[in-house]
C-alpha cells in the first residue's frame, strides 16, 4: 500500500510540474500553442494553461495556431475570456494552408489581439448551436444568436476589426477566404509561414486589457512550443464524435461476444472501459436527442437478439437503428464539420453485423451440440469451468457450453470431472490439483 501511495505521488507531481518545467522560454521568445480539431473542454483547458505559462515565462506573446471546424459554445466563451484578459499579446494564426477557422474558430480569432491567416485558408460559419444539438424554438434561437452577436461585435470593436462581417458570420453563417478577410479587416495580416509571421509582427503596438501597451520585437524571435499534456491529448481525442461512436460500438461488441461466449471476462471488461470512454466523449458534444435514442435502441435490440428464440430480425432492426442514429448524432447543419465519419458508420455497421452474427451462430451451435450429444459418454471426461459453479454455472466440454451443478465451489478456469447427468445439466466435481 505504501509503495502505491509513493507511486501515485510521483505520478501526480509529474502531471503538475511537467507543463511548467518542460518549456523554459528564451529571451524574446514567442510562445506557441497548436489547436487542430474540435473545440472542447480539453482544448479550453490547454489554451488557458498556455496563456498562463506564456505570462509566467515572460514570453513576448502567445501565438495560437488554429485549425478547427467549430466546437462547443461553453468552451469557446471560456477561451475568449482567457484571451481577452491575457497579460501578454495573443495572436491567432489560422494555419496551415487549407485550414479553417469555422464556427467557434471565428470567435477565438476575434478575441485575439492580432488575427493572422495563411494563404488559402478560410474563416466563417459562426451560427450558434443549441446545447442538445436539436432544433431550437425561435425565441431561444434568437436569444442565443443575439448573445453571440453581442459578444463578437464587442470583441471586434475592442481590437479595431470588422464588426459588420462578424455579425453576418453569426446570423447568416457566411464564410470567406484569407484574401477577402484581409480586405474587409477581419484579420490583420496574411503570413506565408512562421518566419513571415514573426517579421510582420515586429514593431506592432498592442494594448492589453489591463491598459499596458506592448510593442512586439519579433525580428530575431523564435517560437517556443507549449504542448498538450498526455491527459489533454487523451481528452481532446475522446471529444471527437467519430472516436466516441467507435469506442461505444467496439465496447458493445466486446460485451456481446462475452455474453455469447462467457469465459475469462476480458472482452466484457475491455468493453465496459471502451463504453465509458466513449460516453465521456459524447458528454462534451452537442448531441441530437433522436440520434442518441436510436443508438441506445440499436444496442438494446442487438442484446435481445442474442438470447431470442428467432434470431436475425432484431439484429436487422438494430443495424438500421444504429446507422440512422449515428448519422443524426451531431447535426452537421447546426454544427458544421462536427459529424461522425460516414466511412466509420459503414464499417461499424458491417462489423456489428458480422460479430453479432458470429455470436448468434456460436450460441445456436452450442445448443445444437448440447442437445445432440450423448450425455452418458461425457461421464468421466474433464470440462473447463467458464462461469463459477456455486452450486450452478457453466462448463465447456467438447466444443459446447453446458449447464453444470456441483457440491464443490468451482471458479472460472478450474477443471471439473463430469460424474453424472441430470437432464441437460452435468453433475461435476473438482479435479484434484486442477490448474487455472
Amino acid at each position: 500500500m505504501r509503495q502505491l501511495r509513493i507511486l501515485a505521488l510521483i505520478v501526480w507531481l509529474s502531471l503538475v510540474t511537467l507543463p511548467s518545467l518542460s518549456y523554459a522560454a528564451t529571451d524574446d521568445a514567442m510562445c506557441v500553442a497548436s489547436v487542430s480539431g474540435i473545440i472542447n473542454p480539453a482544448v479550453a483547458d490547454y489554451l488557458q494553461r498556455s496563456v498562463l505559462q506564456a505570462e509566467q515565462q515572460a514570453c513576448q506573446g502567445l501565438v495560437i495556431k488554429l485549425n478547427t471546424p467549430g466546437g462547443l459554445t461553453t468552451s469557446t466563451w471560456q477561451i475568449g475570456e482567457t484571451v481577452l484578459n491575457a497579460k501578454v499579446p495573443v495572436i491567432v494564426y489560422v494555419t496551415p494552408q487549407g485550414a479553417n477557422a469555422g464556427s467557434a474558430g471565428v470567435f477565438i480569432t476575434y478575441a485575439a489581439h492580432i488575427a493572422a491567416m495563411s494563404p488559402n485558408t478560410n474563416i466563417g460559419a459562426a451560427h450558434p448551436v443549441g446545447g442538445s444539438g436539436s432544433d431550437m424554438d425561435n425565441d431561444l434561437r434568437d436569444k442565443i444568436t443575439n448573445d453571440a452577436v453581442a459578444r463578437i461585435t464587442t470583441w471586434a470593436k475592442s481590437h479595431d476589426r470588422d464588426a459588420e462581417w462578424a455579425e453576418q458570420a453569426v446570423r447568416q453563417s457566411v464564410s470567406i477566404g484569407s484574401n477577402e478577410a484581409l480586405e474587409l479587416g477581419v484579420i490583420n495580416l496574411i503570413a506565408q509561414d512562421d518566419a513571415d509571421l514573426l517579421r510582420q509582427l515586429n514593431g506592432r503596438e498592442i494594448t492589453l486589457a489591463n491598459g499596458n501597451q506592448v510593442t512586439l520585437q519579433t525580428q530575431a524571435s523564435a517560437f517556443q512550443p507549449i504542448e498538450m499534456t498526455w491527459l489533454e491529448r487523451l481528452l481532446h481525442f475522446l471529444g471527437d464524435p467519430t472516436i466516441a461512436t467507435m469506442l461505444i460500438s467496439l465496447g458493445s461488441l466486446g460485451i456481446y461476444f462475452e455474453a455469447a461466449n462467457p469465459g475469462l471476462g476480458v472482452g466484457g471488461f475491455l468493453g465496459v472501459i471502451a463504453i465509458c470512454l466513449g460516453l465521456y466523449g459524447l458528454s462534451v458534444l452537442p448531441l441530437n436527442t433522436v440520434g442518441v435514442v436510436l443508438l441506445i435502441l440499436a444496442f438494446v435490440l442487438f442484446a435481445v437478439d442474442i438470447f431470442a428464440t428467432a434470431h436475425g430480425a432484431l439484429t436487422v432492426g438494430g443495424l438500421a437503428s444504429f446507422v440512422i442514429g449515428a448519422l443524426l448524432l451531431v447535426d452537421p447543419a447546426e454544427a458544421p464539420g462536427i459529424i461522425v465519419s460516414r466511412a466509420l458508420i459503414t464499417g461499424l455497421g458491417l462489423g456489428l453485423a458480422a460479430v453479432i452474427g458470429l455470436s448468434i451462430w456460436i450460441i445456436r451451435r452450442s445448443k445444437r451440440v448440447g442437445r445432440g450429444a450423448s450425455g452418458d459418454r461425457l461421464i468421466g471426461t474433464i470440462a473447463k469451468v467458464r462461469s463459477s459453479v456455486a452450486p450452478e454455472g457453466t462448463v465447456f466440454v467438447e466444443g459446447a457450453l453446458w449447464q453444470a451443478r456441483s457440491d464443490d465451489v468451482l471458479t472460472v478456469g478450474d477443471q471439473a470431472e463430469i460424474v453424472g447427468l441430470d437432464g441437460l445439466t452435468l453433475i461435476v466435481r473438482r479435479v484434484a490439483h486442477s490448474g487455472r
